[in-house]
């Protein structure tokens, strides 16, 4: 029967993009004030504890005891325009062959779906000696929560999705030289997600009835018209998980003159693996209803037999990056930097969730691109107090319009950052940034397959082992997203 899948994309991976739009696929973007000003591509800079995020071996040119405060204020802008969305018909389990077409789905273009939210971060540096420095970030990799109309047109890929994320990463950084530091760091990272999508139990049901036998193609084709995609008959599920998962990360920094430098930094994939549970509403009868008349029982009673409420697991891994990044002292007022991240989303082949149910699991491709993200920027010196900075960037997408999901209507981005330092004391200072984040207006044209496939190779729905609505997403989003930041910092 085609139902409702546990599509976790979402939720756990893909709602960080949808609040967000700050960075290619899942990554929430900016961790720094300081590093934001310039399109984040300061990683040579060193600039004050964050460094510790971006590469930790210049924790080495830190002295004393430095601590960074951060906060960041997302104001993103989200529309969606529906172009044809449709919801799944009766398709043959074997061929692929649609033995009733499906019908346009019915409902808004999502409303409001993401608003303003502020994530903070923390950084500390200690100086042991001149050769040693250890350090302590506590920073939001991915968050978001998302919440399309309950009755919007794609409500059978995703209505809610909410992504809580923390990291705690201790540091050691030890210079080898004058010329040569190094540093690393373990990383203890926290996810915790929920996932509401609806559940287009009335197409599932059509499909039942018509291939037992039942009947026929034509009296399928009526009733799919009646309740195929109809919230009456439509039910859905809430999904929460949480899981810690645990990485690494290295720098290595490299002073070529006391004017310039080169770093490198890499950070590991974290697997995951959330627990949680799958709470499913069911329609509570089609009993009564002209459209299946003495049927509706049985499929009534099939339907409360295996949609039932169970515990649920998923596994995810979050991608490793590598980043290239040099800094240059032009003179006593200008410094340019710049940046150049590698990203290894290409592991996100698929998307598979365990229920504890006698359910089958949910397979849902991704076939996610690498991508490389590039940042220009630079600082002027503008007196004793104030510092300038200024950046842009291009950040590319993994996706495309085929594996675009309402979770991440993500798109290759431009950064446009403007920033300042203003020391407030010999010791203290605070940093403020804006950054407009343009994503532009990626089409989708997605079908929620949940995997399924026929022996042709091609993707299908197949309403006796599938636990998808198998609903298609056609439309085009207008997306971009303001940053603002504010950063204190203090030596002692």
């Amino acid at each position: 029967m085609t139902m409702h899948a546990l599509r976790v994309t979402a939720l756990l991976v893909g709602a960080a993009f949808a609040q967000q739009a700050l960075a290619s696929g899942y990554h929430f973007g900016t961790q720094s004030v300081s590093a934001q000003g310039t399109a984040n591509a300061s990683g040579a800079a060193v600039e004050d504890a964050s460094t510790l995020f971006y590469n930790p071996a210049g924790l080495t040119s830190l002295p004393g005891t430095n601590l960074s405060g951060v906060l960041d204020l997302v104001v993103p802008h989200g529309e969606y325009t529906d172009t044809g969305s449709h919801t799944s018909g009766v398709i043959h389990p074997g061929t692929g062959v649609a033995l009733v077409p499906g019908a346009r789905t019915k409902g808004n273009d999502g409303g409001t779906f993401v608003k303003a939210t502020a994530v903070p971060h923390a950084f500390f540096s200690h100086q042991l000696n001149d050769k040693a420095t250890v350090g302590f970030g506590v920073f939001v990799p991915f968050g978001s929560k998302t919440k399309y109309d309950d009755n919007w047109v794609g409500r059978y890929n995703v209505i809610e999705t909410e992504l809580k994320t923390i990291a705690l990463n201790p540091s050691f950084a030890f210079k080898i030289s004058d010329k040569v530091s190094i540093g690393g760091g373990l990383t203890a990272q926290f996810i915790e997600g929920k996932l509401v999508k609806a559940a287009d139990f009335g197409s599932g049901a059509v499909g039942s009835v018509l291939q037992s036998g039942q009947i026929t193609g034509a009296q399928a084709s009526a009733m799919l018209t009646a309740v195929g995609g109809n919230p009456a008959y439509s039910g859905d599920v809430h999904i929460k998980g949480d899981d810690w998962g645990f990485g690494w990360n290295l720098g290595v920094m490299f002073n070529i003159d006391p004017t310039a430098r080169i770093g490198f930094a890499y950070r590991s994939k974290i697997k995951h693996e959330l627990s949680g549970e799958a709470d499913w509403t069911v329609p509570q009868t089609f009993a009564g209803s002209p459209v299946f008349g003495p049927a509706g029982a049985v499929v009534q009673a099939g339907l409360n037999g295996r949609y039932v409420d169970s515990a649920a697991t998923l596994k995810v891994d979050t991608p490793e990056s590598f980043s290239l990044s040099g800094f240059k002292q032009v003179n006593d007022k200008l410094a340019l930097m710049a940046d150049i991240t590698r990203t290894r989303h290409s592991r996100f082949k698929e998307l598979r969730v365990d229920f504890a149910s006698s359910l089958p699991d949910s397979v849902t491709p991704e076939n996610w691109d690498d991508t490389t993200k590039v940042s220009f920027g630079g600082s002027y010196q503008l007196n004793d107090k104030m510092k300038l900075r200024a950046g842009v960037a291009y950040d590319e997408s993994p996706v495309d319009d085929a594996n675009r999901t309402p979770s991440i209507p993500d798109g290759d981005r431009k950064w446009f950052s403007l920033g300042m330092n203003y020391g407030l004391t010999k010791h203290s200072s605070v940093d403020v940034a804006y950054s407009f984040v343009q994503v532009g207006k990626p089409n989708i044209n997605n079908f929620d397959n949940g995997g399924v496939k026929t022996a042709g190779g091609a993707a299908t729905c197949n309403q006796a082992l599938n636990t998808s609505s198998c609903a298609t997403i056609v439309g085009q989003y207008k997306v971009y997203s303001h940053i603002i930041g504010l950063q204190y910092n203090t030596r002692f």
